[in-house]
């Protein structure tokens, strides 16, 4: 049976080999924390969670549900779920923070399509994001739109809203993330798909950059729902599709000169990518 829970959501997390796994853990529980008692969240008996979004070429979420031991650090343990989508992470054998599996794929009209709390993969740029939807519905996952910087203008922001038209509200979100600059006004995309009843997500979006992991918790939002620690993927799954929760925003955006100096180096990441 679950209980009432208020989930401190960062719903856009990446995890890199580069990362200190207990500093980020730690770290993001703080941020999280912090940033929901900023919009006076209660928060005493609150759980943290992760939706990861891993790109094509990570699988961090496999070797940590492997073989979790190899991850332990002192009193920080991991536990990987029955369910094969949930890692729980417990410290002194209380849990902390939940993560749930999840993929970033990029579409062949190069737009990203988040599947979340699931491991269904595709390599990128295969196939067009309607069918890309579909089979991420298909494998029981959860899509969200991710907004990127320039990729929802022109011929693919009419793709975008032309999937808005067609998904129902509870099978599809917006994903915001930290890669918004603050000075930018919100899109005019987000602010249709708003009106029109869809709900925004918010993540950090950490880049594969040692110390990035410390930005986890920085962007999240609040969602309240009855919590089954037993069964964690499908409540979550659960709160998530009812269409009666609100996603409240917690933390912020990078001001523009974090946002610059950030999108230079994942530019200058993904070029170097490409070439090897």
């Amino acid at each position: 049976m679950g209980q009432q829970t208020t989930l401190l959501i960062d719903g856009h997390v990446h995890l890199y080999p580069v990362y200190n796994l207990t500093e980020a853990i730690l770290q993001s529980r703080k941020n999280l924390m912090a940033n929901a008692q900023k919009k006076k969240v209660e928060v005493t008996q609150a759980m943290p969670v992760w939706l990861l979004v891993e790109r094509s070429d990570s699988n961090f979420f496999e070797a940590l549900a492997t073989t979790p031991e190899k991850f332990s650090k002192n009193d920080v343990t991991f536990v990987s779920m029955k369910d094969g989508l949930t890692v729980k992470v417990q410290q002194d054998d209380k849990p902390i923070l939940f993560l749930f599996a999840g993929r970033q794929l990029v579409t062949k009209e190069n737009l990203e399509a988040l599947s979340l709390i699931s491991i269904f993969n595709l390599p990128d740029r295969q196939k067009p994001l309607a069918e890309v939807l579909q089979l991420i519905e298909k494998h029981q996952g959860m899509a969200a739109l991710n907004w990127a910087p320039g990729k929802w203008f022109g011929k693919r922001g009419k793709i975008i809203e032309e999937q808005l038209g067609k998904n129902e509200l509870k099978k599809l979100f917006i994903s915001e993330t930290t890669m918004r600059p603050t000075v930018w006004a919100k899109p005019k995309l987000i602010k249709k798909a708003e009106q029109r009843g869809f709900r925004l997500m918010f993540g950090s979006d950490p880049l594969p950059f040692c110390g990035e992991e410390k930005e986890i918790g920085g962007l999240g939002f609040v969602v309240e729902g009855e919590f089954d620690a037993a069964q964690p993927a499908l409540s979550v799954k659960n709160i998530l599709a009812n269409e009666s929760k609100s996603f409240i925003q917690i933390g912020r955006r990078n001001n523009f000169f974090k946002f610059a100096k950030r999108q230079y180096k994942i530019m200058a990441e993904k070029k170097t990518r490409k070439s090897s």
